[in-house]
Protein backbone atom coordinates (compact mmCIF):
# COMPACT_ATOMS: atom_id res chain seq x y z
CA UNK A 1 0.00 0.00 0.00
CA UNK A 2 2.99 2.22 1.28
CA UNK A 3 4.16 1.73 -2.72
CA UNK A 4 1.30 2.15 -4.31
CA UNK A 5 0.73 5.95 -2.51
CA UNK A 6 4.14 7.29 -3.65
CA UNK A 7 3.36 6.03 -7.45
CA UNK A 8 0.36 7.98 -7.40
CA UNK A 9 2.01 10.99 -5.72
CA UNK A 10 4.91 10.71 -8.68
CA UNK A 11 2.58 10.84 -11.36
CA UNK A 12 0.33 13.89 -10.32
CA UNK A 13 3.34 15.58 -10.24
CA UNK A 14 3.15 16.02 -14.15
CA UNK A 15 -0.06 17.64 -14.61
CA UNK A 16 0.40 20.47 -12.71
CA UNK A 17 4.17 20.97 -14.06
CA UNK A 18 2.79 21.26 -17.35
CA UNK A 19 -0.04 23.97 -16.30
CA UNK A 20 2.54 25.81 -14.48
CA UNK A 21 4.30 26.13 -17.97
CA UNK A 22 1.78 26.79 -19.27
CA UNK A 23 1.00 29.15 -17.63
CA UNK A 24 4.19 31.22 -17.91
CA UNK A 25 4.65 30.55 -21.30
CA UNK A 26 0.88 32.65 -21.21
CA UNK A 27 2.43 35.41 -19.65
CA UNK A 28 5.52 35.97 -21.23
CA UNK A 29 3.47 36.36 -24.49
CA UNK A 30 0.85 38.86 -23.10
CA UNK A 31 4.33 40.64 -21.95
CA UNK A 32 5.49 40.41 -25.46
CA UNK A 33 2.17 41.37 -26.81
CA UNK A 34 1.74 44.67 -24.26
CA UNK A 35 5.17 45.99 -25.18
CA UNK A 36 4.96 45.81 -28.83
CA UNK A 37 1.41 47.94 -28.75
CA UNK A 38 2.92 50.31 -26.65
CA UNK A 39 5.90 50.58 -29.03
CA UNK A 40 3.36 51.13 -31.91
CA UNK A 41 1.25 54.22 -29.44
CA UNK A 42 4.47 55.80 -28.87
CA UNK A 43 5.47 55.73 -32.10
CA UNK A 44 2.33 56.76 -33.58
CA UNK A 45 2.54 60.53 -34.53
CA UNK A 46 0.10 62.71 -32.65
CA UNK A 47 -2.22 64.60 -35.66
CA UNK A 48 -2.10 68.76 -34.84
CA UNK A 49 -5.29 69.99 -33.61
CA UNK A 50 -5.48 73.22 -35.25
CA UNK A 51 -8.42 75.56 -36.61
CA UNK A 52 -8.40 77.75 -39.71
CA UNK A 53 -10.79 80.34 -41.88
CA UNK A 54 -10.77 81.30 -45.30
CA UNK A 55 -11.77 82.70 -48.70
CA UNK A 56 -11.67 81.95 -52.30
CA UNK A 57 -11.97 85.26 -54.75
CA UNK A 58 -12.00 84.43 -58.36
CA UNK A 59 -9.90 87.69 -58.66
CA UNK A 60 -7.80 87.59 -55.52
CA UNK A 61 -7.28 84.02 -54.74
CA UNK A 62 -6.92 81.90 -51.60
CA UNK A 63 -6.18 83.26 -47.91
CA UNK A 64 -6.11 80.63 -44.68
CA UNK A 65 -5.64 82.09 -41.69
CA UNK A 66 -4.51 80.01 -38.98
CA UNK A 67 -7.37 80.91 -35.94
CA UNK A 68 -5.73 78.74 -33.21
CA UNK A 69 -4.16 75.53 -31.62
CA UNK A 70 -0.79 73.90 -32.79
CA UNK A 71 1.66 75.64 -35.15
CA UNK A 72 2.25 73.25 -38.69
CA UNK A 73 5.24 72.04 -40.45
CA UNK A 74 4.09 73.43 -43.92
CA UNK A 75 6.54 70.62 -44.68
CA UNK A 76 3.74 68.28 -44.09
CA UNK A 77 0.56 69.83 -44.85
CA UNK A 78 -1.31 68.91 -47.58
CA UNK A 79 -4.29 72.15 -48.80
CA UNK A 80 -7.52 70.81 -50.77
CA UNK A 81 -10.31 72.67 -52.51
CA UNK A 82 -13.10 70.51 -52.70
CA UNK A 83 -16.06 71.73 -54.35
CA UNK A 84 -20.04 71.26 -53.66
CA UNK A 85 -22.50 69.12 -55.39
CA UNK A 86 -23.64 72.97 -56.59
CA UNK A 87 -21.03 73.10 -58.89
CA UNK A 88 -22.15 69.50 -60.45
CA UNK A 89 -23.57 65.89 -59.86
CA UNK A 90 -20.68 64.51 -58.02
CA UNK A 91 -18.21 67.44 -57.89
CA UNK A 92 -17.74 66.73 -54.06
CA UNK A 93 -16.13 63.59 -55.15
CA UNK A 94 -14.33 63.75 -58.09
CA UNK A 95 -13.85 67.66 -58.38
CA UNK A 96 -10.92 67.95 -55.36
CA UNK A 97 -8.55 69.92 -56.08
CA UNK A 98 -4.62 70.05 -54.50
CA UNK A 99 -3.18 73.39 -53.67
CA UNK A 100 0.60 73.72 -55.42
CA UNK A 101 2.88 74.29 -52.21
CA UNK A 102 5.03 76.42 -54.83
CA UNK A 103 2.27 79.03 -55.05
CA UNK A 104 1.15 79.44 -51.43
CA UNK A 105 3.33 82.49 -49.69
CA UNK A 106 2.93 84.31 -46.03
CA UNK A 107 2.91 87.71 -48.08
CA UNK A 108 6.37 88.59 -47.19
CA UNK A 109 9.79 89.37 -48.67
CA UNK A 110 11.67 86.69 -49.52
CA UNK A 111 15.58 88.15 -48.05
CA UNK A 112 16.69 85.07 -50.30
CA UNK A 113 15.44 86.56 -53.29
CA UNK A 114 15.26 90.19 -54.18
CA UNK A 115 11.91 91.55 -55.70
CA UNK A 116 9.74 88.34 -54.81
CA UNK A 117 7.71 87.10 -51.34
CA UNK A 118 8.17 83.88 -49.51
CA UNK A 119 6.81 80.93 -50.57
CA UNK A 120 6.18 77.46 -48.71
CA UNK A 121 8.46 75.56 -51.11
CA UNK A 122 10.76 76.01 -53.98
CA UNK A 123 9.79 74.82 -57.14
CA UNK A 124 13.27 74.58 -58.44
CA UNK A 125 15.38 73.05 -55.59
CA UNK A 126 12.38 71.57 -53.20
CA UNK A 127 13.28 73.26 -50.15
CA UNK A 128 11.22 75.43 -48.05
CA UNK A 129 11.43 79.07 -47.47
CA UNK A 130 8.59 79.10 -45.09
CA UNK A 131 8.48 75.88 -42.46
CA UNK A 132 5.66 76.51 -40.35
CA UNK A 133 2.42 78.21 -40.22
CA UNK A 134 1.48 79.91 -36.78
CA UNK A 135 -1.63 80.61 -35.30
CA UNK A 136 -2.23 84.34 -36.04
CA UNK A 137 -0.70 83.79 -39.69
CA UNK A 138 -2.18 84.25 -43.35
CA UNK A 139 -1.23 81.92 -46.15
CA UNK A 140 -2.50 82.93 -49.54
CA UNK A 141 -2.27 82.20 -53.12
CA UNK A 142 -2.53 85.65 -55.09
CA UNK A 143 -4.81 86.37 -57.87
CA UNK A 144 -2.54 86.59 -61.35
CA UNK A 145 0.16 84.04 -62.14
CA UNK A 146 0.18 82.24 -58.38
CA UNK A 147 -3.40 81.54 -58.97
CA UNK A 148 -2.99 79.83 -62.46
CA UNK A 149 -0.25 77.73 -61.24
CA UNK A 150 -1.77 76.76 -58.41
CA UNK A 151 -3.79 73.99 -59.33
CA UNK A 152 -6.77 75.07 -58.50
CA UNK A 153 -7.86 76.72 -62.38
CA UNK A 154 -6.75 75.99 -65.66
CA UNK A 155 -4.11 78.88 -66.27
CA UNK A 156 -6.82 79.87 -69.26
CA UNK A 157 -9.29 80.96 -66.63
CA UNK A 158 -7.70 83.92 -65.32
CA UNK A 159 -9.04 86.84 -65.17
CA UNK A 160 -12.71 85.06 -64.43
CA UNK A 161 -14.52 84.15 -67.29
CA UNK A 162 -18.47 83.02 -67.86
CA UNK A 163 -19.93 80.13 -69.44
CA UNK A 164 -23.12 78.77 -68.54
CA UNK A 165 -23.43 75.67 -70.92
CA UNK A 166 -21.13 72.37 -70.30
CA UNK A 167 -18.86 73.06 -72.50
CA UNK A 168 -16.13 74.89 -72.51
CA UNK A 169 -15.63 78.29 -74.39
CA UNK A 170 -13.51 78.67 -77.22
CA UNK A 171 -11.03 81.17 -78.05
CA UNK A 172 -8.08 81.71 -75.58
CA UNK A 173 -10.57 82.31 -72.67
CA UNK A 174 -10.87 78.27 -71.87
CA UNK A 175 -14.13 78.32 -69.12
CA UNK A 176 -15.05 75.04 -67.40
CA UNK A 177 -18.80 75.21 -66.37
CA UNK A 178 -17.24 73.22 -63.16
CA UNK A 179 -14.44 75.83 -62.63
CA UNK A 180 -14.06 78.13 -59.31
CA UNK A 181 -13.34 81.01 -61.33
CA UNK A 182 -16.25 80.76 -63.93
CA UNK A 183 -18.26 83.63 -62.74
CA UNK A 184 -21.61 81.67 -63.29
CA UNK A 185 -20.48 79.94 -59.70
CA UNK A 186 -20.15 82.99 -57.37
CA UNK A 187 -21.46 82.31 -54.45
CA UNK A 188 -21.67 78.63 -54.66
CA UNK A 189 -19.98 76.68 -51.78
CA UNK A 190 -16.39 75.23 -51.47
CA UNK A 191 -14.91 73.34 -48.44
CA UNK A 192 -11.26 73.81 -48.06
CA UNK A 193 -9.57 71.15 -46.24
CA UNK A 194 -6.64 71.26 -44.28
CA UNK A 195 -4.70 67.46 -44.09
CA UNK A 196 -0.97 66.06 -42.97
CA UNK A 197 0.67 64.46 -46.03
CA UNK A 198 -0.56 61.28 -44.40
CA UNK A 199 -3.95 61.77 -45.07
CA UNK A 200 -5.26 62.41 -41.78
CA UNK A 201 -7.59 65.92 -41.67
CA UNK A 202 -6.09 68.95 -39.40
CA UNK A 203 -9.15 70.91 -40.09
CA UNK A 204 -12.46 71.33 -42.65
CA UNK A 205 -14.17 74.17 -43.08
CA UNK A 206 -16.70 76.36 -45.20
CA UNK A 207 -16.76 78.96 -47.51
CA UNK A 208 -18.39 80.40 -51.05
CA UNK A 209 -16.85 81.75 -54.25
CA UNK A 210 -16.44 85.17 -54.25
CA UNK A 211 -16.02 87.59 -57.34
Amino acid sequence: MMIRREINRESAVSPVIGVMLMLVVVIIIAAIVSAFGGSITQTEKKAPQASFSGSYSQMNGLAITHLGGDSLETEDVKIFVRPSAEFGHGQSDIGTLLVNATTLTDGTPDPAINGTLRYWKNGTYGTYSITSWKPGETMYVRGGTDLQNSGLIDSREWPPCYNEKLIRSGGTNWCFVTSLNNQYNIGKRITIEIMRSDGKLISSFDTAVAP
